[in-house]
């Protein structure tokens, strides 16, 4: 499934407005993205696509209202 932001989009509105971050992972799988706090360690799972990043990302109203200045 496709996403409406680019990884470097997703992790802008998470470093702007939560102190959190994003990385990208290789996995056996292929890539996948982390959830990372300030400290560096992972939250939760790994996402396997940028969609359900951004999902997760979007329900964060700050996040959100962030991503919509790209539409």
């Amino acid at each position: 499934m496709n996403t409406s932001y680019s990884f470097q989009q997703l992790n802008n509105a998470l470093t702007n407005c939560t102190c959190f971050y994003l990385t990208k992972e290789k996995t056996e799988d292929g890539l996948a993205f982390a959830l990372r706090d300030g400290c560096g360690d992972q939250e939760g799972d790994l996402f396997t696509d940028l969609y359900d990043a951004q999902a997760y990302i979007t329900e964060n109203q700050d996040c959100f209202d962030y991503l919509y200045r790209y539409n």
